[in-house]
């Protein structure tokens, strides 16, 4: 499925330079990257992407956000958010997390979630760039914080495809929660294995 046939929810739209989407886009084709599934309509979700593996997975995503002028915020960690990129990426839609003040992050959240007409967060419950053997539970909280749906979405660089895929309704059991999520990640080949 082309980048084109996804539409974007008018809540979503980032009415970005028709420049701008248009060399994402290129380059995304260029390297034989596709986007599949479908944004959602809900007014409040939190994505949930993996395998997260390498540094390459926050360019491909920038280029898939810009690439379809989709409003979509992610979370990363608060490091990259550096002097001179800072205001860039949180143009893009970044949220700034430090993992020794996870309260924080909430309070962003719960101010995004007040002033927003609806929205996409993005987010890798590895929470690094390496393999674990647990995922963070951070995405069901904020979902449960903040009644958001979740959304199950892949990367895979062998088949050079993000997968926007489905809904996963949490069944109040975090092991086997965080366990499903796990194994729908193990479908998809992160860039580093």
């Amino acid at each position: 499925m082309s980048n084109k046939t996804i539409s974007v929810p008018k809540h979503l739209q980032a009415n970005r330079s028709k420049s701008i989407v248009k060399i994402a886009s290129w380059i995304l084709k260029y390297f034989n990257w596709s986007i599949r599934g479908a944004i959602p309509s809900d007014k409040r979700v939190v994505v949930v992407v993996g395998p997260h593996t390498s540094n390459w997975d926050f360019i491909i995503g920038v280029l898939v956000i810009l690439s379809l002028d989709a409003r979509i915020n992610w979370i990363g960690k608060h490091t990259i958010f550096k002097n001179g990129f800072k205001n860039f990426l949180v143009k893009l839609g970044g949220i700034p997390v430090n993992r020794d003040n996870p309260s924080e992050l909430f309070k962003k959240i719960n101010k995004l979630t007040e002033k927003s007409n609806g929205y996409l967060i993005a987010m890798a419950p590895e929470g690094t760039r390496k393999k674990v053997n647990k995922l963070k539970s951070g995405f069901i909280r904020i979902a449960n914080q903040t009644n958001s749906k979740i959304l199950l979405a892949g990367i895979d660089f062998q088949k050079k495809f993000i997968n926007l895929d489905r809904f996963f309704i949490p069944s109040g059991d975090l092991n086997d929660d965080l366990q499903y999520v796990q194994n729908y990640f193990n479908l998809y080949s992160g860039k580093k294995t």
